[in-house]
Formats: structure tokens, sequence, C-alpha cells
């Protein structure tokens, strides 16, 4: 028992650890290339949101003169992972959208 339980100690050392959901989607974003051509050319109604305390949600507000047709929206006390930090909000604001 102590033994076996040595050995799972040494092996939990020996393989690489998991990566959080959100570092491993920005690890693979950012070896892709822009999509601000094809964003700015969409003939679609967009819905931009950003979270309230989120330091790029400045930057964002070029797509509202660039895309043809674009909304932007804050979710208070939001960042920049908002199905997780203000899941009902989200919610309730994508349905809102979508009808």
């Amino acid at each position: 028992s102590c033994d076996a339980s040595w050995l799972d100690n040494c092996l939990n050392g020996c393989t690489a650890p998991a990566r959080q959901p959100v570092c491993a989607f920005n690890a693979g974003l950012l070896n892709h290339r822009s999509f601000e051509e094809e964003l700015m050319e969409l003939p679609q109604q967009t819905l931009v949101l950003s979270g309230s305390s989120d330091k790029r949600e400045i930057d964002r507000s070029l797509y509202m003169s660039r895309m043809q047709d674009c909304k932007m929206m804050s979710l208070p006390g939001g960042q920049n992972v908002l199905p997780w930090e203000t899941t009902e909000d989200l919610c309730e604001v994508i349905s809102k959208f979508c009808t």
C-alpha cells in the first residue's frame, strides 16, 4: 500500500499537467491567422460582447464603425470569459439578440 502510493506520486510528477480549458483555447487561438477581413465583410447582424472589466473593451469599439451591422454590449462584472463569469446575463443578451 505504501509502495503503491509512493509509485503513484512518482508517476504524477512524470506526466504533463492538464491545462485549464481557457489556457488551451488561448494557446490554439494565438497560432491562427486573423479573421478581421472576413469579419468586416459579414452581411449578418453581429453582436460583440465584452465584460465591463475587460481591458480590451475599448479596442473593440472599432468593430462598430467598420462592420456592416454591428451591435456592441458590455456585461457588468465580466472580463473576457463571459460564459464562466456572467452566464445568466450572457444567455439573456444572446437570446434577445436572436429573437
